[in-house]
């Protein structure tokens, strides 16, 4: 099996985030659930990548931040237009990389 690396599962995080926000704007609370579901998915494979052994503070930032985005009472300010913008270079690293 092929170990993705963690420029992709961030990029891939990026996209279940973006999916997470639309989803909670237009009230689709399954939809909300699944994309939740695929960004702990996606934490969860991270957080255990050997790549990033003794440095997963960054993960653990990201998980806390989607959390609180689902919960009634909000900590943090973050939009989704600030998680899209983080995620980005990512994605473009990804991109760029690609055959």
């Amino acid at each position: 099996m092929n170990t993705r690396t963690p420029a992709f599962l961030m990029a891939n995080l990026g996209s279940d985030v973006s999916q997470l926000f639309s989803h909670l704007e237009k009230g689709e609370t399954s939809l909300v659930t699944s994309a939740f579901g695929r960004t702990e998915r996606v934490i969860a494979e991270l957080l255990a990548h050997p790549e990033l052994q003794g440095g997963t503070g960054e993960v653990e930032t990201l998980r806390n931040v989607i959390a609180d985005t689902l919960s009634e009472k909000r900590n943090l300010e973050v939009t989704k237009d600030e998680l899209e913008e983080y995620f980005f270079p990512f994605s473009m690293r990804v991109l760029y990389k690609a055959p």
